[in-house]
């Protein structure tokens, strides 16, 4: 099977290739990938996704759409053609959708749904990456085409540099080994604020942030350390390292630094709303903050949007995790072999 996949992820991937076949390359591709997107979240993992693909020789990875068998387009990350252009038969498309597409607090969301319609309207089958996310396109959108659930996974953890290993040591010379970690941009849906102003009022234990907090919101405590958006693969060493993962995003769909966390045995802390709870399932702790019944659309969404943040809730969670800590029986690998064999059986199944 010839399968294509945007030119940016393409080149992505062999970069990675070119990376893990040399290793002292490391640093100079680094520094080319940043206009690739490496940085976003869905090309990461698509390029993640493809890398692992070529590698297994489960399929000839192309750019070129216009002779591949199958073409997969992802919804937070395409070219513009696919915008302005059917450049492909539609029998022969299948449409990776995240959340983007639903709820981006920077657009509009009659033009985020126009986009998103057009590309539905060119693609063939549909690939969610949770139920939660399925749930909501499903009451979104109208006449959608067959779809299937396939959770994002993760690569094996890489070898840790010179670098962050001296983060880490001086991390644990400070909090003697017991910290939590918190990560990801600086939005309100993620509530990194929130949590950081409770770790400052109340002592529940360590923190270390990874996230572009802006520096009037930074609290001068011995506490909580900040070391802003750092290279991917140091984040997930820092997280791996941690008691647990603190992501208490208002919901997500289908986290990357969740399902990474979960693959490094590192346990997740979070809420009961979104794809998060059902990632991270009995590896780790779910907070019940809202109700149990809140559907899985833009009437949920909203609610949880508009929800104060359960200080007390919070507080004496986190209290009790740091005092006893939590006995996790890992029962959930997100390999990323085992995705991309889900994509490939998928994918060859319709061709």
């Amino acid at each position: 099977m010839l399968l294509s996949v945007d030119s940016r992820t393409y080149i992505l991937s062999k970069l990675k290739k070119y990376k893990n076949s040399y290793p002292f390359l490391d640093k100079l591709i680094k520094k080319k990938i940043n206009f690739l997107g490496a940085n976003s979240g869905p090309q990461n993992f698509l390029s993640d996704l493809v890398f692992v693909i070529d590698k297994n020789k489960c399929a000839e990875i192309t750019f070129n759409f216009f002779s591949s068998d199958i073409h997969l387009i992802n919804s937070g990350y395409y070219s513009p053609i696919w915008k302005y252009m059917k450049p492909k038969n539609k029998e022969k498309v299948v449409l990776r959708l995240d959340g983007i597409g639903i709820d981006d607090p920077n657009k509009d969301s009659k033009v985020i749904k126009n986009d998103i319609k057009r590309l539905i309207s060119k693609s063939r089958f549909l690939i969610y990456q949770s139920e939660f996310c399925r749930n909501c396109f499903q009451q979104s959108y109208d006449s959608l085409p067959n779809g299937i659930v396939i959770y994002n996974g993760a690569r094996d953890l890489s070898a840790i540099d010179v670098y962050t290993k001296k983060l880490i040591n001086d991390i644990n010379y400070r909090f003697k080994g017991n910290f939590f970690t918190l990560a990801g941009r600086f939005t309100g849906r993620k509530r990194i604020k929130e949590v950081i102003e409770q770790f400052n009022k109340s002592e529940i234990g360590n923190l270390v942030v990874l996230s572009n907090v802006p520096e009037n919101l930074k609290y001068r405590n011995n506490r909580i350390i900040y070391l802003g958006m750092i290279e991917p693969n140091s984040a997930r060493h820092i997280i791996a390292s941690s008691k647990a993962l603190i992501h208490f995003d208002r919901y997500d769909w289908c986290p990357n630094l969740v399902v990474s966390a979960i693959r490094d045995k590192t346990p997740v802390i979070c809420s009961n709303f979104g794809g998060t709870p059902e990632i991270t399932g009995s590896n780790g702790l779910i907070m019940d903050e809202f109700p149990k019944n809140l559907p899985n659309n833009m009437e949920g969404i909203n609610f949880v949007n508009e929800s104060k943040f359960p200080s007390k809730i919070f507080k004496d969670n986190i209290f009790n995790v740091y005092k006893y800590g939590l006995n996790i029986n890992f029962n959930k690998s997100f390999l990323i072999e085992s995705s991309a064999k889900e994509y490939i059986d998928t994918l060859k199944n319709l061709v």
